[in-house]
């Protein structure tokens, strides 16, 4: 950023072995998820990702939850210095469930089926030409720049699946692809498991993957139920199941360790707050003195602490964990002396702020609350409007709104998928923030020298090529936006997962959610 049979037990091994610490026994796992599909090619539901991550290799990946710098595993890369060109090259043998080497042609294959499908997942690879060199190296070369590529290829979506058993079963490069019905029951990769049974409503059960090459997975076999969070709870208590996927941060909070051993991090969900930048519709949120006064009369630990642990301050819109984040910012700063300054300077003179927030999420009725008393200290009237979820998206989208609170999930983790905060961009329109060239009014802050301004650092963002050029460039971007946009960001949500106390290796996964294949 998705079930009720978890009390079945550890099948296929007592519940010794499953915790033990050999490489046998089952895993047991409850996760509350609503599958649709396990194509990759097609697949679009978290729940899915940490099943997918465990048959499916990809060419790169992350290690150790470092976003800032993909990692070989099926292939290396090298990407051209003007961004357009990123070349894979195999790294070592690796091997299908059905004891075929993996080729460049699978790879080729597997990315041109996520392309000519054009299922949700399709946009990661959107003007990209996938093209094989020899029988070692292929290359994806971009219409643009495109620095992301690298920092996208670790994605379950575009795991590595065998082409002779696709084409056996249906499979094509366009929207009449056939093998889905196929892959929703038999996995097709080269990744530590396969599958064993599907059962999208209730079950999914792996086994091992003989012909990995590569360190042997922990377990025979991972059993993931389809539990509410309440019952992996009870049953994370009882000891009937060995990883608890889905409760909440208030229940992981009163777990002692005698009864659960938890492993918390930050998520790539970005929360914010937005003011609207047109005059028409923002009012007095439309002035850039009015929200710098907020920036510095949030008190930021508060807010981080309502979404628990793993939960982070939010420096600027890209999460703490990804290449060109800030590490702290004087601009989102607790001071509220400063803050009444600028209110001050502002012209504030009591108008109601009418502000947006979703009615059916406690977290968010939470913040909503603390808002209102922050902005109550600092001298604001603040009127809460909640609206169930879909109606407050509705209503952020239309771009008529005054000030609300909202959530950016990132679609991969590059910086890249955070332009949306920048004039004329997608989050940026629903704020009613454009350019000079691309305003549809002269209202308030449209045109204004700080969009123009930004406009020039996003030009940067977008050239700079390695890692170093791209971090500093992001961080300039980043320190701007918090200088003069209408968002300020608050959090980065926290993530966790609860697993028995005799299970020390179930650690938290900002990409995957768990990584079955590190466990060993």
């Amino acid at each position: 950023m998705a079930i009720s049979m978890a009390a079945c037990g550890h099948a296929e091994g007592s519940k010794g072995a499953a915790k033990s610490s050999g490489n046998d026994g089952s895993l047991v796992v409850d996760d509350s998820f609503d599958l649709i599909t396990m194509d990759p090619a097609r697949s679009f539901e978290t729940s899915t990702v940490s099943i997918l991550r465990a048959v499916y290799q990809s060419a790169l990946k992350f290690v150790n939850n470092d976003m800032s710098k993909p990692e070989p595993e099926v292939c290396t890369y090298k990407i051209s210095k003007d961004n357009k060109v990123v070349t894979l090259t195999l790294n070592g043998d690796h091997y299908f469930a059905d004891g075929n080497k993996v080729t460049v042609d699978d790879i080729v294959y597997s990315y041109q089926r996520v392309q000519g499908i054009g299922g949700n997942p399709s946009f990661y690879l959107d003007g990209v030409k996938i093209a094989k060199v020899d029988d070692k190296s292929l290359t994806l070369t971009s219409e643009a720049p495109n620095p992301a590529i690298p920092y996208i290829l670790p994605s379950v979506n575009l795991g590595i699946l065998e082409k002779s058993v696709l084409e056996q079963h249906g499979a094509t490069l366009d929207s009449k692809d056939g093998a889905e019905q196929y892959l929703n029951q038999h996995s097709a990769g080269s990744g530590p498991y396969q599958f064993d049974s599907v059962a999208m409503d209730s079950k999914v059960t792996l086994k091992r993957n003989s012909k990995f090459n590569g360190d042997k997975p922990r377990y025979d076999k991972i059993i993931i139920n389809n539990v509410d969070s309440s019952t992996q709870l009870t049953n994370l208590k009882a000891g009937t199941t060995d990883i608890a996927m889905s409760i909440n941060s208030d229940e992981v909070s009163k777990l002692t360790k005698d009864e659960a051993n938890v492993s918390s991090g930050p998520s790539g969900s970005t929360t914010f707050l937005w003011f609207n930048a047109d005059s028409q519709y923002g009012k007095i949120a439309s002035n850039v003195d009015f929200v710098n006064a907020i920036r510095h009369a949030l008190n930021y630990d508060k807010y981080v602490q309502i979404y628990g642990a793993g939960s982070e301050q939010a420096y600027g819109v890209v999460p703490n964990s990804f290449l060109g984040a800030l590490k702290s910012s004087d601009d989102n700063k607790y001071d509220l002396k400063e803050a009444k300054k600028l209110l001050k300077k502002s012209g504030y003179n009591g108008e109601e702020i009418q502000f947006l927030y979703s009615s059916d999420d406690d977290e968010a009725k939470q913040v909503a609350q603390l808002f209102q008393a922050d902005m109550k200290a600092l001298g604001v009237t603040v009127k809460l409007v909640g609206q169930p979820t879909t109606t407050r998206l509705d209503t952020f989208r239309s771009g008529k709104f005054q000030a609300g609170l909202s959530t950016w999930g990132a679609d991969y983790p590059d910086p890249s998928d955070y332009l949306v905060f920048t004039p004329n961009e997608n989050i940026a329109k629903r704020a009613g923030w454009y350019t000079t060239e691309g305003a549809k009014t002269s209202n308030g802050w449209n045109g204004s020298a700080s969009a123009d301004k930004i406009t020039d650092l996003v030009k940067a963002a977008k050239s700079a090529s390695g890692e170093k050029d791209r971090e500093k460039a992001w961080q300039d971007l980043q320190t701007a936006l918090n200088e003069g946009s209408p968002f300020i960001p608050l959090a980065v949500q926290g993530a966790n997962i609860a697993s028995s106390p005799s299970i020390t290796d179930a650690k938290y996964d900002l990409l995957n959610s768990i990584d079955y294949t590190t466990m060993r």
